[in-house]
C-alpha cells in the first residue's frame, strides 16, 4: 500500500506539503495541491482521516501521548489525565493513552493506524520532537503545553511566562531583594519541560530587570533528608534568601515548611513562601500562597479546541492559546522583616 512518503516522492514535494493538502491544515498553492492530488490518485493513496470522512466514519478516540519519565508527577499526571478524558467523554470520544517514553516514534504508527481522529500531547518539552512530527501527520495535533516549535500543532497552556513574572513582581513589591526558586528534579530542566523552564526563566529575567536577585536550585527529592541538604547548601551560599518559591508536590513543601521552622525560621514572619506551579496542596496543614496548575481549565479548553478542528471550524494550525494564571493568597507572603 502506498504511503505519504511515495505521494512525495512522486510528486516531488516535501512529505509535510502532501499531509497540509490532504489534511488541509494550511492553504497550498492550486497547482501544488494538483500534483499532489494527482500522485495521490495514481498511487491509491488515501490517508486514514480523508477515508473515514468521505466514509461518515469517525473513530471516536482520541490519542493521548504522555511519556513517563523518571522525575514524572503522578499527582500532576492523573489530574490532567482525567480533565483530558472526562472531557472528551463529553463529546463521546474515548482517550487511547501512550505512555512510551519516546512518543514521537508512537505517533506516527498511532496516525497511520486509522485508529484515531486526532492527537493530544501531554508533559510537554520545550522543544518537542513530538511537535516536529506532526508535520508529517494526517491527523491534528493539540498540545496541552507550549513547546518552542509549535508550527505544526495547536498549542493550549496557562501562561507561565507572565506567572513567573507576577511572581517577582509581589516579592519586590513587599520589599523582598533575595528570591530562592527551588525547581523539582534537575533531570526535568535539563530535557526542558516546558512550564517549569518558562516559569523558572521568566523569573529570573524579571527579577533582573526589578534588582531582585533569584537563586535557582533543584531539588534532589521531597524526602525530609533532600530538603534540608538543600536548605542547608541554600542559605550557606545566600545568607540574605527572605522568600521562597517552591515549584514542587505538597509532600515537599510541607517538609519545606517543617525544615524551616526546625531552623527557627518562621512562615511568614521570617520567610515568605509561595508555591509555583503546584497541584493538590489543600492536603497542607498550613495553607500557603499558591499559583497552582489549572488542569480543568486547559484541559477542557484543548479538547472543545480538538473538536472545532475536527469539526471544520478551525484551520489555523500553529495557534497559541494561553490561559492568565491564578494567585491564591493565603497570608505566606509578607512584607520583607526590617
Amino acid at each position: 500500500m502506498a504511503g505519504i512518503k511515495d505521494v512525495a516522492a512522486k510528486a516531488g514535494v516535501s512529505i509535510s506539503t502532501v499531509s497540509y493538502v490532504m489534511s488541509g491544515k494550511r492553504s497550498i498553492g492550486e497547482e501544488t495541491k494538483k500534483k499532489v492530488l494527482k500522485a495521490a490518485q495514481e498511487l491509491g493513496y488515501q490517508p486514514n482521516l480523508q477515508a473515514r470522512s468521505l466514509r461518515g466514519e469517525p473513530t471516536r478516540v482520541l490519542a493521548l501521548s504522555s511519556p513517563v519519565h523518571e522525575y514524572t508527577d503522578y499527582s500532576n499526571y492523573a489530574s490532567f489525565f482525567f480533565a483530558l478524558a472526562t472531557r472528551a467523554r463529553r463529546y463521546n470520544y474515548d482517550i487511547l493513552l501512550l505512555m512510551h517514553e519516546y512518543g514521537d516514534r508512537e505517533l506516527t504508527r498511532i496516525a497511520q493506524s486509522g485508529m484515531v481522529d486526532g492527537i493530544l500531547l501531554l508533559d510537554v518539552l520545550m522543544n518537542d520532537a513530538r511537535a516536529e512530527v506532526a508535520k508529517m501527520l494526517d491527523v491534528p495535533v493539540v498540545s496541552v503545553g507550549y513547546p518552542a516549535n509549535s508550527e505544526a500543532v495547536y498549542s493550549v497552556d496557562l501562561d507561565f511566562e507572565r506567572m513567573g513574572r507576577e511572581a517577582i513582581e509581589k516579592a519586590a513589591a513587599l520589599g523582598h531583594e533575595h528570591v530562592l526558586v527551588i525547581g523539582t528534579s534537575g533531570f526535568a530542566y535539563e530535557d526542558g519541560s516546558n512550564y517549569l523552564v518558562r516559569f523558572r526563566d521568566a523569573a529570573v529575567k524579571r527579577g533582573a530587570d526589578l534588582g531582585v536577585e533569584v537563586v535557582f536550585m533543584t531539588s534532589t527529592g521531597s524526602g525530609m533528608a533532600d530538603v534540608n541538604l538543600l536548605l542547608d547548601s541554600a542559605f550557606a551560599k545566600y545568607p540574605d534568601i527572605t522568600a521562597i518559591f517552591d515549584q514542587n508536590n505538597a509532600s515537599h513543601v510541607n517538609n519545606l515548611l517543617f525544615a524551616l521552622h526546625e531552623r527557627g525560621l518562621s512562615v511568614p514572619e521570617d520567610i515568605s513562601l509561595l508555591c509555583c506551579c503546584s497541584q493538590g496542596l489543600q492536603q497542607l496543614p498550613q495553607t500557603v500562597d499558591e499559583m497552582p496548575m489549572n488542569p480543568q481549565k486547559v484541559c477542557s479548553r484543548a479538547v472543545d479546541l480538538m473538536m472545532e478542528i475536527l469539526d471544520g471550524r478551525r484551520h489555523d494550525v500553529g495557534a497559541v492559546e494561553l490561559v492568565l494564571g491564578e494567585y491564591h493568597a493565603h497570608g505566606t507572603m509578607v512584607p520583607r522583616k526590617a
